[in-house]
């Protein structure tokens, strides 16, 4: 059996294999998702582009799938090894008649953790939407009381013909983002990770060596291993890209570039071997976008961060002449800040960045080649490039792991306790519940309420509980943002401010507050990521 709780995730279907989640939820799941892509996208028959990493516990899951998708009514496409970007992009470009997809992937997860990721295509707004299975799937399992015989209906998780190439179309679709490739030199150096990333070495390789470019193409962590024996899925933790950042220095190479599990993150490495966090590289490309659409004539054209990005984002799509939306973390809500508010650019911190001309996916290669083809029009190097922007002082992602099987019940007390001390007269803040508790200070005579400072969309969000715009005129000296996981026992603290001693003081301050809440409530507090507090 598997933990039925799977199908009430908001996002994803996640969990350790194989006692959360194996062959059995992941038939189900594609039974339940043929029902769900009927419905959502009025296909008779709906066809499902399906792709799988490279974890040990891949195949039979995603073999597993297709089988379900098929009882379900569905057709399964099958593409074997994929990146997540890949099925997104497949779909969105309707590859083999798909009007959905679905890939096995736990991500940036540890090795012994698998899930499964769909979509569907959006005919009206022509991007791609989250399939969530507390949303859509949860409901046709509720009601699925049928016959306990197993069904005769099989499907071969192998394309029935010729191959859609994905691969290949893909990464030439990614490279047409660097114009200027040709004239490219020098070396860079790619960091799958063991991760399907390594899926990109030898593709772009190919289609650099078309376009008659001289650069050299190196790679660590190629061999794609889902035990991720170089390093973990996840290269946002810290000290996880040092092979990746020593061999950029050693090769005296343009950037590195690394990669998570599934590929639909990417963080960058200058060619000193710095780690450029993800909300640098956000400002970073987001600048660009928006000069771009000014250019063209797009009067403040909108750019969408999470509630846990940097402040610099901020700034920077203001000084560049543009919006900046603030919504939920979680690519579920990204994707639909960026269609609601036609927003030229999107990301998250985590190194998730959507491209809305590509049905506002998230692509690590989409956007490690976009900032390649910013160097090179620049004739700046890495480092350059990205010095123009002053990242504010900041603690990274701390994770606090509660200890009680009350978890969820604790942390969010823990949410609503700092919404209420930080929402008196006294406090001097603003407290903002898009996302868990993000609290911003000083107030400012200009802005009256949080409304009037981070502004709702009454057409589209009418509750704002999605997003929001950022008015103008404001910049705190220090904002925090305390959020509770929904899967796991984890609270996540983020602290920034224009003094580095402030966040120090802060973040600590909070970890200590976050202690003494829980040990009150019978619970133990670890910390599990101190974010940058610790090297």
């Amino acid at each position: 059996m598997f933990d039925p709780t799977l199908f009430q995730r908001k996002a994803d279907v996640r969990g350790i294999y194989p006692n959360q989640i194996n062959e059995e939820l992941a038939w189900f799941t594609g039974k339940y998702l043929s029902a769900a892509v009927r419905e959502l996208a009025g296909a008779e028959t709906p066809r499902i582009l399906v792709g799988r990493d490279g974890r040990l516990s891949s195949p039979n899951l995603y073999a597993a799938l297709c089988q379900g998708i098929a009882a379900g009514g569905g057709v399964a496409i099958p593409c074997g090894l994929a990146t997540t970007d890949m099925i997104q992009w497949g779909t969105g470009e309707q590859l083999g008649g798909a009007v959905a997809g679905a890939m096995v992937t736990a991500s940036h997860n540890p090795p012994e953790y698998n899930g499964i990721k769909m979509l569907v295509l959006n005919a009206r707004t022509k991007g791609l939407d989250i399939v969530r299975p507390v949303d859509h799937l949860a409901k046709f399992f509720e009601a699925d009381s049928g016959s306990g015989d197993a069904p005769a209906t099989v499907c071969a998780a192998f394309p029935g013909a010729a191959a859609l190439n994905l691969h290949q179309r893909f990464v030439d679709v990614a490279c047409e983002r660097a114009a200027g490739l040709a004239q490219a030199n020098g070396r860079i150096v790619l960091d799958p990770g063991n991760g399907v990333g390594g899926l990109f070495v030898p593709l772009l390789r190919q289609t650099l060596a078309k376009a008659g470019s001289s650069v050299e193409v190196f790679a660590v962590a190629e061999p794609i291993d889902g035990r991720f024996p170089t390093r973990p899925s996840n290269p946002g933790l810290p000290g996880a890209v040092k092979l990746l950042q020593e061999t950029v220095v050693s090769l005296g190479a343009k950037f590195g570039a690394a990669f998570d599990g599934d590929a639909d993150r990417v963080f960058l490495v200058d060619e000193w071997g710095q780690f450029v966090p993800g909300s640098l590289l956000l400002a970073a490309l987001a600048d660009d976008a928006v000069r771009a659409a000014v250019a063209r004539g797009e009067k403040d054209p909108s750019v969408v961060y999470a509630a846990v990005a940097s402040w610099l984002v901020v700034e920077t799509v203001r000084k560049a002449g543009g919006r900046p939306v603030i919504c939920r973390v979680g690519q579920d809500a990204a994707k639909v800040a960026l269609i609601d508010t036609g927003a030229v650019f999107g990301g998250e911190s985590s190194a998730h960045y959507n491209f809305p001309e590509a049905f506002c996916l998230d692509s690590g290669l989409f956007a490690m080649m976009t900032f390649w083809q910013m160097l090179l029009g620049s004739g700046q190097s890495c480092s350059e490039l990205l010095g123009g922007l002053s990242p504010w002082p900041s603690s990274g992602e701390v994770n606090l792991r509660i200890d009680s099987s009350n978890w969820k019940a604790i942390s969010g007390e823990l949410v609503e306790m700092l919404k209420q001390r930080h929402s008196g007269p006294d406090a001097d803040c603003y407290v903002l519940t898009i996302d868990g508790v993000g609290v911003y200070s000083p107030r400012s005579p200009k802005f009256k309420t949080v409304d009037d400072l981070f502004q709702i969309d009454k057409k589209n969000d009418p509750q704002g509980k999605t997003y929001r715009f950022v008015a103008p005129g404001y910049t705190p000296d220090w904002w925090f943002n305390v959020r509770a996981s929904n899967n796991e026992p984890l609270v996540r603290l983020n602290v920034e401010a224009q003094l580095a001693a402030d966040v120090t003081a802060r973040t600590y301050a909070l970890i200590s507050t976050v202690r003494e809440f829980c040990e009150a409530r019978g619970a133990k507090v670890v910390v599990q990521d101190w974010g940058t507090l610790r090297g």
